[in-house]
């Protein structure tokens, strides 16, 4: 395992050395009630409920946000006074129960007996807790409303948390105190049944705070009874909220329950992915939609030392090897920053959905892939403004010089002909052909939609002959650059078959007399060349010429018509999300 260390030593932050106890402490440790060794003295009182069971060890409870160092001398971990998702000020006691003073300590109780691992497990302010299932170990972070992540406090999302309804709409109303964050640490990458999620943080809000609860097994043996503590603990809500949870998190904890031989009705909850609506609106304009991705250019907020999710099954094992839970402290400050996340990163979903976020730093693109977005959760007035805007910034662009990218003019196009405003469509499909200049080919698709529009919209199939052939041309030059391929062929074969059609409309109405007489003229079949030595009175030959003859054939060759697209050769009309 020293190979495994040394490959994981920049990832792991040993705590400090521990200090002998202050003379009393345990003493004093021991006089608090069981409610109060789970929660602190601040939180004797306060509204959390907790199921039945308590800790091993009373002189061991859980160090909430925000909490002085422990007994062995150690600082809180990260995430305690410098987290960034802490409100600024205010006393330890503060931190815990949003209250401005703490209460004083009950009577002293009969001191209960310490586990040997209760000290290692408090230097991450966890606890050695007793279920009536079995034992785990069990971490409680707990935020003051007014604590900010990034940009957004952790109560922005009770002002429009109704918004979440726009994903079940059939539901009923969603309350902040029914959502549960969700997310785990597995053991590997897949979703069979070989794969363990060792640590569980859920997120939840209480009265006046937010609570982070992490469940982590030491052993395999401990699972079952951290599954029923979850199940218990998801009774009093109606929602998960996860990221990527869908296909990834939730399947896992299902497949845990059922080869625990348990089944909890954790079907009825609903499932808030908020991995979706970040790829619909940011897949275009960022690098990647991680989560610690979608922090950073979204919420404001940028990890430090964070210990990638990716290292977390190699850390899982070292600490199975060597049992040390220093090599842990990563793995559970980084997924308590993703149970964080998930509720910031709601109060920013739900903010747009009720057209609040301020649109005036966004991009024509940015403003596209949000007005898409709204048009798919059924937010019509919305899209429209804001689809309208990003129009209107496109204009703009055109008007001082700025070259805009294709795609995304052709985007706009194709909403604007779906809608049937077929004007700005035909604007923005000779933009691009004007943006690409004499320099560079413009798209296939901008000649193609204009050449459907002026032969089915205007009837000038001259025009639309002309485009059909630009967009011949065009296809054929990039054929010289790249690799033929089947698709391609395919394209010029359509293109081929739209020209052939073109010459024929244009032959049997034509746009002019001279075209018409143009065309008579070359109906009328002219007479083959004699062969050498044939005479003057010989009889023509009965049979057709073997020369092609201008003249159209009188009837229909019995061959079915070629297929071809009505409305469109390209998809580009699909959901850019």
């Amino acid at each position: 395992m020293s190979g495994l260390r040394d490959r994981l030593a920049r990832h792991l932050k040993p705590g400090k050395p521990a200090a002998a106890p202050e003379a009393g402490a345990e003493q004093r440790q021991a006089g608090l009630t069981p409610e109060q060794a789970q929660h602190g003295p601040a939180e004797s009182g306060g509204p959390a409920r907790e199921p039945a069971g308590a800790p091993v060890a009373a002189g061991n409870a859980p160090v909430a946000a925000g909490s002085a160092p422990d007994a062995a001398g150690n600082a809180p971990a990260e995430g305690a006074h410098g987290y960034a998702g802490h409100a600024s000020g205010g006393s330890p006691a503060d931190a815990r129960s949003g209250s401005g003073q703490a209460d004083e300590p009950a009577a002293p109780a009969a001191p209960a007996p310490a586990h040997p691992e209760a000290a290692a497990w408090a230097k991450l302010d966890a606890e050695l807790y007793e279920f009536p299932a079995g034992s785990f170990v069990r971490r409680v972070r707990t935020y003051p409303m007014d604590a900010y992540h990034g940009r957004y406090r952790l109560d922005a999302l009770h002002e429009h948390v109704r918004e979440f309804g726009a994903f079940h709409p059939e539901a009923e109303p969603v309350h902040a105190e029914g959502l549960l964050f969700f997310d785990t640490e597995t053991t590997g990458l897949g979703v069979g049944a070989g794969n363990v999620a060792f640590l569980v943080g859920i997120g939840y809000y209480e009265t006046g705070r937010f609570v982070v609860e992490q469940l982590f097994i030491r052993h395999p043996a401990e699972e079952r009874a951290m599954l029923a503590y979850l199940e218990e603990k998801m009774k009093r809500f109606t929602h998960v909220v996860s990221y990527n949870g869908r296909t990834f998190d939730w399947p896992i904890l299902q497949n845990r329950f059922i080869l625990n031989r348990m089944r909890p009705d954790i079907d009825r909850l609903l499932h808030l992915d908020l991995l979706h609506p970040s790829r619909s609106l940011w897949k275009h304009s960022m690098p990647s939609v991680r989560l610690g991705k979608v922090e950073e250019a979204q919420l404001g907020y940028a990890r430090e030392d964070d210990v990638s999710g990716a290292f977390a099954p190699e850390l899982y094992v070292l600490y199975l090897a060597e049992g040390k839970t220093d090599v842990l402290r990563g793995v559970f400050v980084h997924n308590e920053r993703d149970i964080v996340s998930l509720a910031a990163l709601s109060a920013l979903i739900t903010r747009y959905l009720a057209d609040e976020e301020p649109l005036e730093p966004k991009s024509p693109g940015d403003l596209f892939r949000l007005g898409q977005w709204l048009l798919k959760m059924n937010r019509l007035p919305s899209a429209e403004k804001i689809l309208e805007l990003g129009f209107s910034r496109l204009q703009e662009q055109g008007e001082e010089g700025r070259t805009v990218s294709g795609d995304l003019l052709l985007r706009y196009a194709a909403y604007y002909k779906k809608a049937g405003v077929r004007d700005r469509a035909v604007e923005l499909w000779n933009r691009l052909i004007r943006q690409a200049g004499p320099a560079a080919a413009a798209p296939v698709e901008a000649y193609i939609e204009l050449a459907m529009h002026y032969e089915h919209g205007c009837k000038d199939y001259a025009l639309a002959l002309e485009l059909s052939r630009e967009a011949l041309d065009v296809l054929r030059q990039r054929r010289r650059l790249l690799r033929r391929s089947e698709k391609a062929a395919d394209e010029e074969r359509r293109i081929a078959h739209r020209i052939e059609r073109l010459q024929r409309k244009l032959r049997d109405c034509g746009k002019s007399v001279s075209e018409r007489k143009a065309s008579v003229k070359t109906a009328i079949p002219s007479r083959p060349p004699k062969p050498p030595g044939q005479t003057r009175s010989a009889k023509p030959s009965a049979k057709p010429s073997a020369k092609p003859s201008a003249k159209p054939s009188a009837k229909p060759s019995g061959k079915p018509r070629p297929a071809y697209a009505a409305d469109s050769l390209f998809d580009v009309a699909r959901n850019p999300g």
